[in-house]
């Protein structure tokens, strides 16, 4: 679990430390990056890194308790099908238009970069994926060397033109959600059919993590010929890239099948061919009690999350497993409409905005809700993560100073809001407690549930007032906050534009020192403070639980699958 430091050793955070290995950056602490070799090479990491976002993403927490232990090479078993829950329904299998971060995606589309657990060190490092080497002849070119052969499931190539085509895609489409993803890209270059040049507008100590699965999962290579025969609607509906798992059958609203890639490139630790099972389906199930019930029915094989009141049955029960990931927290966060017209934006309704931040108190939600695994939270980014500062103020809990607030602004009788939220029943149950909370001070919310898809698209279409939703973890705060508060961020709800905040996030993703990057970060921070146009709640860690026949997991930094390829079935 996260812990705030104000109550809590420096020990016990997550942090997301930055080494040389992958990235080979040979000065991660200058404000530009000199030529350096290929991946791969391993020179030592320069002091003062610690914080810098880059190639070795470490954790001074354990990222998962209780793991299953994958068995040795020779005692795997092959074929099976897997069977794994899904909270929320499939807005698109598009993974460049998608706003919701998707766990299928790395079973169809690999990327050009990958984040995997070092077994030596415990840290996440970057390594290469369908890249398979990169050099940095100056501190603003990538060279990209990519895997010859590679072939996407309709079996045309995975060449220098499709990884363009896709990069390209995801700077200009109108809809793309890998915008923040790739907008320290200029252009693109194809050098040769396995070689792409990358010009960068600035040098990107970011650009390596948002290439990764870990980065919302949105910078997925598709096939262009696929794309380019069945339109933005077709790829919606069915997803062709070059990973483990070929997409055979979708239900929306139900479940989707994944059948082996008989062709994959990859290669397990053993040389054998990859993937080990036949078959995965992830199952829609939004209620997380529910999915145990199947879990421990036999109708599931892989579930998350684990609400807090169920952890003990699951560690008590010789047939599951349980795994608790610091790196997968989940963060309940508070939206309100920014667009002109909306009735509580702009600065005539900053108090009221500011009332409802100070008139719910954290600690209280986190533990009943929570109950065991939640925690009081007040920022987009957590602590030990770069951006996180002590100084940076805080909406805590002052009743009294709500009530004044809503007096100033001119509601000293109170205000009746409306609260959109999605039907989960966590959700539910959060906003239920915001309401007996907000009552207190004078606020009278009138619940208005919506299923996850529909409030995402009611929420960017700007149908709302205000609105409550869970966010998670991002490896990098660039891919956090410049998602969620950057003017071309595809998850700021509020739609809320601030050219001071444009500016330091461009400094944040823009260099290497280590202090800048804090600076930017901590100012995006202050101004979300003093625009309240988003709010923080409470946080916890990522939980799983699993039937004990599932082999060879390995959290992810986020996700099921990302890094966990060598799953299989001992049954």
């Amino acid at each position: 679990m996260f812990r705030d430091s104000r109550g809590a050793s420096r020990r016990t955070f997550l942090r997301w430390a930055v080494g040389v290995s992958a990235l080979t950056l040979a000065a991660a602490c200058t404000s530009t990056a000199p030529p350096a070799p290929s991946a791969g090479a391993t020179p030592p990491a320069a002091a003062g890194t610690a914080r810098v976002a880059g190639a070795q993403l470490a954790t001074a927490v354990p990222a998962a308790t209780n793991p299953p232990q994958p068995a040795a090479a020779a005692a795997v078993k092959r074929g099976g099908i897997l069977k794994a829950q899904r909270q929320n329904d499939w807005p698109t299998h598009d993974p460049h238009l998608t706003q919701t971060n998707s766990q299928d995606m790395p079973l169809v589309f690999d990327y050009l970069t990958r984040i995997d657990r070092n077994p030596t060190t415990g840290n996440f490092d970057i390594r290469p994926s369908l890249a398979e080497s990169w050099d940095l002849p100056d501190s603003k070119t990538v060279v990209f060397k990519l895997r010859a052969g590679v072939k996407f499931h309709d079996g045309t190539d995975c060449d220098a033109a499709a990884v363009k085509w896709n990069l390209d895609r995801l700077m200009t489409h109108p809809q793309s959600a890998g915008k923040n993803h790739t907008a320290s890209i200029a252009s693109v270059e194809v050098v040769d059919p396995t070689t792409v040049r990358l010009l960068l507008k600035t040098p990107s100590p970011v650009l390596f993590v948002n290439l990764s699965s870990e980065a919302d999962s949105v910078t997925g290579m598709i096939s262009p010929t696929h794309a380019q025969k069945v339109g933005d609607t077709g790829l919606a509906q069915q997803a062709v890239g070059t990973g483990p798992y070929q997409m055979a059958e979708f239900r929306p609203g139900s479940q989707a099948v994944y059948r082996r890639n008989p062709t994959y490139w990859k290669k397990a630790a053993d040389g054998s061919a990859l993937p080990f099972m036949d078959e995965v389906r992830i199952v829609l199930q939004q209620d997380s009690s529910a999915a145990l019930l199947q879990l421990r029915a036999g109708d599931l094989d892989l579930i998350t999350p684990v609400a807090g009141r169920d952890v003990a049955s699951v560690k008590g029960n010789p047939a599951l497993s349980y795994v608790e990931s610091s790196t997968q927290g989940q963060l309940y966060c508070l939206v309100f409409n920014a667009r002109p017209g909306a009735r509580l934006a702009g600065d005539d309704m900053k108090k009221v905005r500011q009332a409802i931040l100070y008139g719910l108190d954290r600690d209280t939600v986190a533990k009943t809700i929570g109950l065991g695994l939640g925690e009081a939270n007040y920022y987009h980014v957590v602590p030990g993560q770069v951006g996180y500062g002590e100084t940076v103020p805080r909406y805590a809990y002052d009743p009294a100073k709500a009530k004044q607030l809503l007096t100033e602004a001119g509601y000293p009788d109170g205000i009746d809001i409306q609260l959109d939220f999605t039907s989960r029943p966590e959700d539910t149950q959060n906003a239920q407690v915001y309401q007996q909370m907000l009552a207190k001070i004078g606020v009278r919310l009138t619940l208005q549930p919506s299923e996850r898809v529909a409030w995402v698209n009611k929420t960017l279409a700007g149908n709302f007032e205000f609105g409550s939703y869970l966010s998670g973890v991002r490896p990098d705060p660039d891919v956090a906050l410049g998602y969620r508060v950057g003017t071309n961020g595809s998850g700021n709800y509020a739609a809320w534009t601030d050219p001071a905040v444009d500016a330091a996030l461009e400094e944040g993703r823009s260099t290497y020192d280590a202090a800048k990057r804090q600076a930017a970060y901590e100012t995006v921070q202050q101004k979300i403070f003093d625009a309240a146009y988003y709010g923080f709640v409470w946080r916890r860690s990522g939980t799983f639980a699993m039937t004990s026949a599932l082999k060879g997991f390995q959290t992810p930094l986020q996700g099921y699958f990302s890094n966990s390829m060598e799953l299989w079935l001992d049954r």
